[in-house]
């Protein structure tokens, strides 16, 4: 199936545009360049894209965590802008159905994770450069996706909770069964949702957690079995 014009993408993000070779750079993997000499692919605006984030981010970060050292700041930071949270931010915007890859790439799989990630970069930096000398104009694009994930950044340290456990789960007791999370209550109107979630192994409660959404509810609820240090 051919990809859609990335055009129709930035008009649903509400983009305004002003050149439109950026934007189709950011949207071209290398491989579809290989099979398509006269493109540019997202390469150089993944390199300035992922500065972009970081010093953006980290800014958001200093200015919330006024208590923090800059130790502690590099680890929210380093937590954030990498790749698992980009690719899924980029998923969540519906990246994957824009993306211009080989034929042969999109037999052998097409669009991973990684590739997600570098083309979230790539997006933000060509969005960066299409908005100069404006820089206001790009924080205000960085806050929107991040400020949530700054606020609960807890939730997203170095690793996810779930896998985390998943994995200390795996290594110490084999043949385990399946981690269950269930959720114990949903409270609230509906734009103030708060979730409470239980975490079970062999029908054994090994932690709870609540939150705003059952994402971060079922986060909350392995990262309290870690720090009990139940298995």
């Amino acid at each position: 199936m051919p990809n859609k014009n990335y055009k129709e993408l930035l008009s649903k993000l509400g983009i305004k545009v002003n050149n439109y070779a950026l934007y189709e750079a950011a949207f071209t993997h290398a491989s579809y360049k290989n099979e398509n000499k006269n493109c540019v692919d997202y390469d150089r605006l993944e390199f300035i894209g992922d500065a972009v984030l970081s010093l953006f981010v980290g800014e958001m970060i200093y200015l919330q965590f006024k208590d923090m050292n800059s130790g502690e700041l590099s680890k929210c930071r380093s937590s954030l802008v990498r790749g698992n949270t980009e690719a899924n931010i980029a998923k969540e915007l519906g990246f994957e159905n824009y993306i211009k890859v080989s034929k042969a790439l999109e037999k052998s799989g097409g669009v991973n994770s990684k590739i997600l990630e570098d083309v979230f970069e790539a997006f933000i930096g060509a969005f960066y450069l299409d908005n100069l000398p404006n820089i206001q104009i790009t924080k205000d694009l960085i806050n929107k996706y991040f400020a949530d994930l700054v606020t609960h950044y807890d939730l997203y340290e170095n690793f996810d909770y779930k896998s985390k456990f998943q994995e200390e789960i795996q290594k110490e007791i084999h043949n385990s069964g399946k981690i269950v999370y269930e959720k114990i209550s949903e409270s609230g109107p509906d734009n103030e949702k708060w979730f409470v979630v239980e975490v079970k192994l062999a029908g054994v409660t090994l932690g709870t957690g609540e939150g705003k959404s059952l994402k971060k509810a079922e986060q909350a609820a392995a990262k309290n079995a870690l720090e009990k240090k139940v298995i």
